[in-house]
């Protein structure tokens, strides 16, 4: 749980980065070339940690093995760790990861704004699981 504690507030502050530099910018004009790279820089992180915290959460609990990195968050949701609704911005952010540079700015910002606030709840929810679990002991 405090591996956990301590991952999770720094998750929680690369979403608020990414969030703040997307509000803050014209999106695409505003954006500068650093800028810019950051924020696929720590979505990058974002999602590679919250699908290794799944795929934790999942051997923890003998969950049924995911066939990919997309299947983490479907296998999660089947089990009620996280909510099914948020399931198509993380399939999608964990889709997008092994093509990231492939992708033109405008379509990685497209990818990266529609996900990110299903990684803000995908966080609460696995902190809930974590609480609950630490609770149970």
């Amino acid at each position: 749980m405090n591996n956990f504690l301590r991952l999770s507030e720094n998750i929680k502050n690369n979403i608020t980065e990414v969030k703040s530099a997307i509000r803050n910018a014209d999106l695409l004009n505003a954006f500068d070339t650093q800028t810019f790279e950051r924020v696929i820089y720590l979505f990058q992180s974002i999602t590679k940690s919250m699908i290794e915290v799944g795929n934790n959460i999942i051997i923890e609990n003998d969950l049924r093995s995911p066939l990919n990195t997309a299947d983490v968050f479907i296998s999660l949701a089947e089990h009620n760790v996280i909510s099914s609704s948020i399931v198509p911005g993380l399939k999608r952010a964990a889709i997008a990861m092994p093509k990231i540079k492939s992708y033109d700015n405008t379509e990685l910002l497209d990818i990266i704004t529609v996900c990110i606030n299903d990684f803000s709840w995908c966080l609460k929810s696995f902190k809930k699981h974590f609480q609950s679990k630490e609770s149970e002991a």
